[in-house]
C-alpha cells in the first residue's frame, strides 16, 4: 500500500518545524456562586475530589426565614470538585464563590 505523497510531505514539514501534535487543552475550573445567602451547614456540603453531576447539590445554608437548610448552590455541569471555598458556619451572601468544579 502506497502512502500519498502529500501526507509524507506534511509529515516531513511537521517534523522539520518541531511542531508536536497539540495535547487536549485542559479546561479551567468553573466557579460556582451562592444563589442565596445564609450560614453554611455541614449537611450536604461537598468535599474536594468528589465527583459531581450536573444538578447535584453542592452547598446548603441556614437562612433566617426557613427552619430547614436551603440549597444555595448546584453543580452547573459534570466534573470533580476542585476546591470548596466555604466551611460549615461560614456566612455567605448571594454571589459569593462557594465551590470550584473541574470539568472532565
Amino acid at each position: 500500500m502506497r502512502t500519498p505523497v502529500a501526507a509524507v510531505m506534511l509529515a516531513l514539514l511537521v517534523a522539520s518545524l518541531g511542531v508536536a501534535p497539540r495535547a487536549a487543552a485542559q479546561r479551567s475550573p468553573v466557579v460556582v456562586h451562592a444563589a442565596i445567602g445564609g450560614t453554611v451547614v455541614a449537611q450536604g456540603l461537598v468535599r474536594a475530589g468528589q465527583a459531581v453531576k450536573q444538578g447535584d447539590p453542592l452547598v446548603y445554608v441556614q437562612t433566617a426565614t426557613s427552619p430547614t437548610p436551603a440549597l444555595a448552590a448546584v453543580a452547573p455541569a459534570d466534573g470533580q470538585v476542585a476546591r470548596v471555598a466555604v466551611k460549615p458556619g461560614d456566612t455567605v451572601k448571594i454571589g459569593d464563590p462557594v465551590v470550584e468544579i473541574q470539568p472532565p
